[in-house]
């Protein structure tokens, strides 16, 4: 599978995950954090998520 396929696939599933935490969240939440941490925490979401389907799509590696 071509780089631009895995990419285009982890996209969409942080778009959807996004997505259903969006439509179901009811309730304002604030938290302390500087700027700097919420964009740790979302490139690391993105990373994770991003290792998860090169697993599942991905050539396997040895």
């Amino acid at each position: 599978m071509t780089r631009q396929i895995r990419s285009l696939i982890s996209t969409l599933i942080i778009l959807f995950v996004f997505w259903l935490i969006w439509s179901r969240l009811h309730i304002v939440i604030f938290l302390q954090m500087p700027w700097w941490g919420l964009l740790l925490l979302a490139v690391g979401l993105y990373l994770v998520i991003d290792y998860g389907v090169d697993m599942i799509f991905g050539r396997h590696r040895r």
